[in-house]
């Protein structure tokens, strides 16, 4: 299989209440990424944008931030929800040869709704909608069903919180990056059983961008490219 590395990341810091718009956040972070990168946006020829109506709080959510992720003139589309997906699209699309860099963006402003009002309005208005489900209380149904199925302890799942937030002190752009430790997370309030609040990302607002090339294209760059070895995806629908 053909080669593709990311040579180029930008990000904005985390933190709620940004005051800038969906089109500055995205576009601050389009610029740094091409600057990471030593491109100019003529050596871009894809380009993918990550949106959310929910947060974003209209539909087609992507022409607002199009042309800061430099899509004029060029090959562009839309990926609806999360970055992480966004990133698997445009790896397969410069992985089909046609492209030689993709840009890949993602923003959201989270601060700016009732992000479980939100949320519930995703789930099936029918079954789920009436329940009340969001993304907290839906998560703790699958933990709960996890934990019991492979013997998984509330203070094993602790651990993954000390182990983030450790590693927030190291990121200048973490949002929260506190000191913790099992204890301060068996001991955070219960939102909904077994998550805790310190098991659960704060409401922040942000944006990140990457740069994904092929092999030939990668091997040109001035820095040294972090090649991209597998990358999968599932989900239980």
């Amino acid at each position: 299989m053909d080669k593709v590395a990311i040579i180029g990341v930008g990000q904005t810091r985390y933190e709620r209440g940004n005051t800038k718009s969906f089109a500055e956040l995205v576009y601050e972070v389009t610029r740094k990424a091409l600057d990471d990168a030593g491109l100019e946006l003529d050596d871009i020829d894809n380009v993918v944008t990550t949106t959310n109506d929910f947060y974003d709080g209209r539909t087609i959510a992507c022409m607002a931030v199009a042309e800061a992720s430099g899509s004029y003139g060029r090959d562009a589309t839309n990926v609806e929800g999360d970055g992480t997906l966004s990133a698997f699209y445009g790896l397969m699309r410069t992985l089909s040869g046609v492209y030689d860099a993709t840009i890949v963006t993602t923003h959201c402003k989270m601060s700016e709704g009732n992000p479980r009002k939100l949320f519930n309005q995703a789930f099936d208005p029918i079954y789920d909608r009436i329940l009340g489900m969001d993304a907290i209380s839906s998560s703790a149904l699958q933990a709960r069903a996890y934990m019991d199925r492979y013997g998984v302890t509330e203070e094993q799942c602790a651990m993954v919180s000390v182990k983030n937030h450790a590693n927030a002190r190291n990121n200048p752009y973490a949002h929260v990056a506190l000191e913790i430790t099992i204890d301060d997370v068996m001991k955070s309030p219960m939102l909904a059983e077994p998550i805790k609040r310190l098991d659960i990302s704060p409401i922040s607002d942000g944006a990140c961008a990457i740069i994904l090339a092929t092999e030939e294209r990668a091997r040109k760059s001035a820095k040294k490219p972090v090649w991209v070895r597998g990358v999968a995806h599932c989900t239980d629908a």
